[in-house]
């Protein structure tokens, strides 16, 4: 009888940078707050949100600077849902996004964000 193949653990092939001050997330089709931003790179984004958000569902976000970068204070970003898990204390959700649409101006934008508010983190 044959084994079963061993799974390879998951790696990013992209540093996370935890974010040391708050970026609010809204969602652009709904024009509210959705949660704020915990972690991001140029691939995808984690955040904390303040109610439930549906996993396999393509959003349109803005996060909201709290100062400017690049002469802008908000980065728009299409994105796709990828996992959503109730927080420790059930109030919250941590949500995975995979980010599938954006500038050029975006791009470099996530990169001026790092490295004004970045933090690295193996997580």
């Amino acid at each position: 009888m044959a084994e079963a193949p061993q799974s390879r653990p998951y790696t990013r092939k992209l540093k996370r940078h935890a974010i040391g001050s708050t970026v609010e997330v809204h969602d652009k089709l709904r024009h509210c707050c959705v949660g704020r931003l915990v972690n991001i790179h140029h691939q995808g984004l984690m955040l904390m949100a303040q109610a439930a958000i549906e996993a396999d569902r393509l959003y349109q976000l803005d996060l909201r600077l709290p100062q400017k970068v690049n002469g802008r204070d908000l980065i728009h970003l299409g994105v796709d849902c990828l996992w959503v898990r109730p927080s420790d204390d059930q109030k919250q959700y941590w949500a995975g996004f995979q980010i599938i649409d954006k500038s050029s101006e975006a791009d470099a934008d996530i990169t001026a964000l790092i490295a004004l508010l970045g933090e690295s983190t193996d997580k």
